[in-house]
């Protein structure tokens, strides 16, 4: 049949950006104090969403187009 499908239990977190160990608890990191997010099934923690960098680069994006479009297409 099918495999059974166990749960790991993790006693700590890694940082996804340096591997520091860090409690399952904690949002930042000690060492590189970057937000982090839940531990994930391999153990290391989620990095959570930029939602200014999206922001930033969708702006970008559009003065970029705006740009192109002002200077050949008008």
């Amino acid at each position: 049949m099918g495999k059974a499908k166990t749960k790991r239990v993790f006693s700590f977190k890694r940082c996804p950006y340096c591997f520091t160990s860090l409690s399952l608890t904690a949002e930042t990191c000690q060492s590189c104090h970057k937000r982090v997010g839940t531990v994930d099934r391999y153990g290391l923690a989620k990095k959570p969403i930029n939602y200014m960098g999206y922001l930033a680069a969708m702006m970008w994006a559009g003065i970029f187009v705006g740009y192109i479009w002002f200077a050949f297409v008008r």
